[in-house]
Protein backbone atom coordinates (compact mmCIF):
# COMPACT_ATOMS: atom_id res chain seq x y z
CA UNK A 1 0.00 0.00 0.00
CA UNK A 2 1.89 3.29 -1.09
CA UNK A 3 1.26 5.06 2.29
CA UNK A 4 2.54 8.77 1.15
CA UNK A 5 -0.44 8.55 -1.10
CA UNK A 6 -3.17 6.67 0.97
CA UNK A 7 -2.53 9.29 3.76
CA UNK A 8 -4.27 12.00 1.57
CA UNK A 9 -7.57 9.98 1.12
CA UNK A 10 -8.00 9.22 4.71
CA UNK A 11 -10.38 10.95 6.74
CA UNK A 12 -11.86 11.04 9.94
CA UNK A 13 -9.44 8.02 11.65
CA UNK A 14 -9.10 9.22 15.15
CA UNK A 15 -7.69 6.84 18.68
CA UNK A 16 -11.00 7.48 20.09
CA UNK A 17 -13.27 6.63 17.19
CA UNK A 18 -12.75 5.10 13.15
CA UNK A 19 -16.68 5.12 13.48
CA UNK A 20 -16.83 8.72 11.94
CA UNK A 21 -14.52 7.96 9.30
CA UNK A 22 -16.05 7.37 5.50
CA UNK A 23 -16.01 3.78 4.07
CA UNK A 24 -12.69 3.80 2.26
CA UNK A 25 -10.81 5.37 5.59
CA UNK A 26 -12.22 2.56 7.70
CA UNK A 27 -10.97 -0.38 5.02
CA UNK A 28 -7.48 1.73 5.07
CA UNK A 29 -7.57 1.34 9.07
CA UNK A 30 -8.91 -2.56 9.21
CA UNK A 31 -6.24 -3.13 5.95
CA UNK A 32 -3.53 -1.45 8.73
CA UNK A 33 -4.66 -2.84 11.91
CA UNK A 34 -3.81 -6.39 10.39
CA UNK A 35 -1.03 -5.61 9.81
CA UNK A 36 -0.34 -3.96 12.60
CA UNK A 37 -2.14 -7.06 14.59
CA UNK A 38 0.40 -9.56 12.57
CA UNK A 39 3.58 -7.43 13.70
CA UNK A 40 2.27 -8.00 17.28
CA UNK A 41 2.36 -11.62 17.09
CA UNK A 42 5.96 -11.44 16.53
CA UNK A 43 7.01 -8.37 18.17
CA UNK A 44 4.70 -8.70 21.70
CA UNK A 45 6.43 -11.49 23.53
CA UNK A 46 9.71 -9.22 23.77
CA UNK A 47 7.99 -5.46 24.49
CA UNK A 48 9.15 -4.97 28.13
CA UNK A 49 7.63 -2.08 30.29
CA UNK A 50 4.72 0.59 29.57
CA UNK A 51 6.79 3.39 27.79
CA UNK A 52 7.45 2.68 24.11
CA UNK A 53 8.73 4.79 21.43
CA UNK A 54 7.67 4.11 17.94
CA UNK A 55 10.58 4.85 15.59
CA UNK A 56 9.24 5.50 12.15
CA UNK A 57 5.77 5.70 12.71
CA UNK A 58 4.40 5.82 9.04
CA UNK A 59 0.99 5.42 8.40
CA UNK A 60 0.36 5.11 12.75
CA UNK A 61 -1.07 1.57 12.76
CA UNK A 62 1.51 0.26 15.15
CA UNK A 63 1.51 3.12 17.63
CA UNK A 64 -2.25 2.91 17.35
CA UNK A 65 -2.63 -0.76 18.17
CA UNK A 66 -0.34 -0.32 20.85
CA UNK A 67 -2.10 2.47 22.60
CA UNK A 68 -5.09 -0.45 22.26
CA UNK A 69 -3.16 -2.46 24.50
CA UNK A 70 -2.34 -0.51 27.33
CA UNK A 71 1.01 0.87 26.53
CA UNK A 72 2.36 4.74 26.77
CA UNK A 73 3.61 5.21 23.26
CA UNK A 74 6.00 8.15 21.76
CA UNK A 75 6.48 8.08 18.08
CA UNK A 76 8.83 9.66 15.82
CA UNK A 77 9.55 9.98 12.09
CA UNK A 78 10.89 12.66 9.68
CA UNK A 79 7.72 13.60 8.28
CA UNK A 80 4.15 13.24 9.15
CA UNK A 81 2.58 10.27 7.42
CA UNK A 82 -0.07 9.59 10.48
CA UNK A 83 -3.46 8.67 9.20
CA UNK A 84 -4.90 9.31 13.09
CA UNK A 85 -6.08 12.59 13.82
CA UNK A 86 -5.22 12.37 17.48
CA UNK A 87 -2.01 10.14 16.55
CA UNK A 88 1.01 12.17 15.40
CA UNK A 89 4.76 11.58 15.31
CA UNK A 90 7.39 13.47 16.98
CA UNK A 91 8.73 15.48 13.68
CA UNK A 92 12.67 15.03 13.96
CA UNK A 93 15.97 15.18 12.25
CA UNK A 94 16.27 11.96 11.10
CA UNK A 95 19.37 12.03 13.47
CA UNK A 96 19.53 12.90 16.84
CA UNK A 97 16.58 11.56 18.91
CA UNK A 98 15.38 14.32 21.07
CA UNK A 99 15.55 11.83 24.31
CA UNK A 100 17.36 11.02 27.16
CA UNK A 101 19.67 8.14 27.63
CA UNK A 102 17.52 5.45 28.37
CA UNK A 103 14.40 6.77 28.46
CA UNK A 104 12.23 4.20 27.22
CA UNK A 105 11.90 0.49 27.73
CA UNK A 106 11.32 -0.66 25.16
CA UNK A 107 11.30 0.74 21.15
CA UNK A 108 10.13 -0.77 17.86
CA UNK A 109 11.66 -0.32 14.52
CA UNK A 110 8.70 -1.77 12.08
CA UNK A 111 10.01 -1.94 8.14
CA UNK A 112 11.85 1.10 8.76
CA UNK A 113 15.51 0.94 8.93
CA UNK A 114 15.86 0.25 5.14
CA UNK A 115 14.03 3.15 4.31
CA UNK A 116 16.79 5.62 5.88
CA UNK A 117 19.40 7.61 4.57
CA UNK A 118 21.34 5.95 7.65
CA UNK A 119 19.63 3.25 9.17
CA UNK A 120 22.89 2.22 11.14
CA UNK A 121 22.65 6.00 12.44
CA UNK A 122 18.85 5.14 13.76
CA UNK A 123 19.39 2.08 15.15
CA UNK A 124 22.43 3.34 17.04
CA UNK A 125 20.23 6.43 18.11
CA UNK A 126 17.28 4.04 19.47
CA UNK A 127 19.57 1.51 21.28
CA UNK A 128 20.95 5.20 23.22
CA UNK A 129 17.46 5.93 24.18
CA UNK A 130 15.80 2.48 25.29
CA UNK A 131 16.51 0.17 27.30
CA UNK A 132 15.62 -2.44 24.69
CA UNK A 133 15.50 -2.48 21.02
CA UNK A 134 13.20 -4.58 18.92
CA UNK A 135 13.27 -4.76 15.43
CA UNK A 136 11.98 -6.16 12.08
CA UNK A 137 13.48 -5.68 8.56
CA UNK A 138 13.05 -7.15 5.13
CA UNK A 139 15.88 -9.37 4.32
CA UNK A 140 16.77 -12.20 1.44
CA UNK A 141 18.29 -15.23 1.35
CA UNK A 142 19.79 -14.95 -2.36
CA UNK A 143 19.48 -12.71 -5.20
CA UNK A 144 16.25 -13.96 -6.87
CA UNK A 145 14.59 -13.20 -3.26
CA UNK A 146 16.40 -9.77 -3.21
CA UNK A 147 15.16 -8.91 -6.01
CA UNK A 148 11.57 -10.02 -5.04
CA UNK A 149 11.81 -7.97 -1.50
CA UNK A 150 13.15 -4.85 -3.44
CA UNK A 151 9.75 -4.56 -6.12
CA UNK A 152 7.52 -5.58 -3.68
CA UNK A 153 8.91 -3.23 -1.16
CA UNK A 154 9.38 -0.44 -3.23
CA UNK A 155 5.96 -0.99 -4.96
CA UNK A 156 3.70 -1.46 -1.61
CA UNK A 157 5.32 1.93 -0.81
CA UNK A 158 5.33 3.83 -3.65
CA UNK A 159 9.01 4.34 -3.36
CA UNK A 160 10.12 3.30 -6.70
CA UNK A 161 13.91 2.87 -6.22
CA UNK A 162 16.31 0.34 -4.28
CA UNK A 163 16.63 0.17 -0.65
CA UNK A 164 19.69 -0.98 1.57
CA UNK A 165 19.03 -4.45 2.22
CA UNK A 166 20.56 -6.95 4.64
CA UNK A 167 20.97 -10.46 5.47
CA UNK A 168 20.55 -12.19 8.65
CA UNK A 169 24.38 -12.35 8.47
CA UNK A 170 24.73 -8.96 8.17
CA UNK A 171 22.79 -7.82 10.98
CA UNK A 172 24.23 -10.51 13.22
CA UNK A 173 27.62 -9.10 12.45
CA UNK A 174 26.57 -5.43 12.97
CA UNK A 175 25.21 -6.46 16.58
CA UNK A 176 28.48 -8.22 17.68
CA UNK A 177 30.45 -5.16 16.15
CA UNK A 178 28.53 -2.46 18.15
CA UNK A 179 28.81 -4.77 21.00
CA UNK A 180 24.85 -5.21 21.68
CA UNK A 181 23.46 -7.85 23.54
CA UNK A 182 21.24 -10.34 21.19
CA UNK A 183 18.46 -11.60 22.71
CA UNK A 184 16.52 -12.87 20.48
CA UNK A 185 16.06 -13.65 16.57
CA UNK A 186 14.13 -15.04 13.93
CA UNK A 187 12.70 -15.03 10.01
CA UNK A 188 10.07 -15.74 8.09
CA UNK A 189 8.80 -15.35 4.63
CA UNK A 190 5.11 -13.34 4.04
CA UNK A 191 2.59 -13.97 1.09
CA UNK A 192 -0.54 -11.66 0.93
CA UNK A 193 0.03 -10.08 4.47
CA UNK A 194 0.29 -5.90 3.39
CA UNK A 195 2.93 -6.96 0.09
CA UNK A 196 2.27 -9.95 -2.88
CA UNK A 197 5.48 -11.99 -1.04
CA UNK A 198 8.18 -10.39 1.73
CA UNK A 199 10.49 -11.88 3.68
CA UNK A 200 11.61 -10.53 7.22
CA UNK A 201 14.06 -10.88 10.16
CA UNK A 202 13.12 -10.04 13.59
CA UNK A 203 16.53 -9.00 16.33
CA UNK A 204 15.84 -8.38 19.87
CA UNK A 205 18.51 -6.07 21.53
CA UNK A 206 19.67 -4.92 24.67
Amino acid sequence: MPIPHVVKTVRGLSLKSVEKANSWSRIVHAVMWRKANHVWKHVGSYVQGKKILDVGMGSGSIAYFLNKKGFSVTSVDVDDLSIYNDLKPIIYDGHKLPFRDKEFDSAVIIHVLHHCQDGLEVLKETMRVAKRVIFIEDTFRNGFEWFLVSVFDSLTNGELWWHKYRSVSDWTKIIKKYGWRLTATSEWSEVGVTSPYGRYCLFVIE
